[in-house]
């Protein structure tokens, strides 16, 4: 389980960092892997936030897969 949502946690963070870039605060991929770690778990620091239409898309399907895996077990 763990594997899985670390393998998970790292994909989403090299596609964040891809789609955002460091011009929208996603300076590095470990920075993406800790606004994946962030989301995933629904603690939503706020920090770092995705600013275009896709990256938003991902972020609220990384929320969606929070609740799904993490909060409701």
């Amino acid at each position: 389980f763990l594997l899985a949502v670390v393998s998970i946690v790292t994909i989403i963070g090299g596609l964040m960092y891809v789609v955002e870039g460091p011009a929208n605060g996603f300076a590095s991929i470990p920075t993406g892997i800790y606004w994946g770690i962030v989301t995933l778990t629904t603690v939503g620091f706020g920090d770092i936030t995705p600013k275009t239409p896709f990256g938003q898309f991902i972020a609220s399907l990384i929320m969606l897969l929070g609740y799904g895996v993490l909060a409701v077990p």
